[in-house]
């Protein structure tokens, strides 16, 4: 599967030059608000959609922004990238119509992404914006697998629901490559750093990788992944009670009797974010750029 995947990776939306540019200047440490407003003010759509999701009450701005510039100062350069590659994301899952919901997988890369950047922020974890960015990416091996088999991504999906098993554990019973190895090599292929390309591959099972230098990332994101299989059960395509790996509480420091307080606080936070985990890049009314 992976050689065929690879090999028809025309079929699999790319970030352009657009995004790879917002990417490259937001990294920057010498590039100003100014430069990065420059390489998004070049796509008209993808201003709009990031003003859109800037405005959202999960940022709880005082006031509407309806500038690229104060967008940019507010919230962050990093921030701005995120939500730049979430819309990326958006466009393509949304690129081809196959057999499934393609707005409920969008919703749970972003609830994930929310959850972790929330859980690392509990945590004390400093570089929140780079897993909120991994939990957004987590699962793309799923968009790749969707738009070129999507017969296959379907069925698995089905036997998942029908026998109520993870798909991550149906994919090892089946020995072939699974999502996460097809994400991290498809994350490889567009030259994102490391740690996104580990969060891919070991986000269901850190344990499978534990002395990853990347390991309490992964172990954020597979947290959050396993709270937000719990808020949207299935959207992940992913069916049955979700496995949550033993090796976070001691990568993360907390305790099993943390989880109910977690959850309690994850469930105002998804009150808060609804409009930004139920397409909110779809709807740019009333935005001006």
């Amino acid at each position: 599967m992976m050689k065929e995947l690879l090999g028809t990776i025309s079929e699999i939306p790319t970030p352009d030059i657009v995004v790879q540019q917002i990417i490259s200047t937001a990294s920057n440490p010498n590039a100003s608000a100014k430069d990065l407003e420059k390489v998004i003010s070049l796509d008209v759509g993808l201003s709009t959609k990031i003003l859109r999701l800037v405005n959202s009450a999960y940022y709880g701005l005082p006031r509407k922004i309806t500038k690229l510039s104060e967008a940019i100062v507010i919230v962050g350069f990093k921030t701005v990238r995120n939500l730049a590659l979430s819309v990326f994301t958006y466009s393509a899952l949304h690129a081809k119509h196959t057999f499934i919901d393609h707005d409920k997988l969008w919703s749970h890369f972003m609830t994930t992404a929310i959850f972790a950047e929330h859980i690392a922020k509990n945590i004390g974890f400093m570089n929140r914006e780079e897993v909120f960015l991994a939990g957004m990416m987590h699962d793309v091996g799923k968009i790749a697998i969707d738009l070129v088999f999507p017969t296959y991504m379907y069925e698995l999906a089905k036997f998942s629901e029908e026998k109520q098993i993870p798909m991550f554990l149906i994919e090892y019973k089946c020995q072939v490559e699974d999502h996460m190895e097809l994400g991290g090599e498809l994350l490889k292929l567009w030259k994102f750093p490391d740690e996104y390309v580990s969060v891919a591959r070991y986000h269901e099972k850190p344990s499978l990788n534990p002395d990853s230098q990347h390991i309490e990332m992964i172990s954020i994101v597979h947290l959050a992944n396993v709270f937000s299989n719990i808020f949207l059960p299935g959207y992940s395509l992913s069916y049955g009670p979700p496995y949550l790996d033993p090796l976070v509480f001691s990568v993360l420091g907390i305790k099993p009797s943390n989880l109910k307080i977690l959850f309690h606080e994850l469930e105002r936070v998804f009150e808060k974010s609804k409009d930004m985990i139920y397409g909110g890049v779809k709807d740019e009314a009333g935005i001006q750029t």
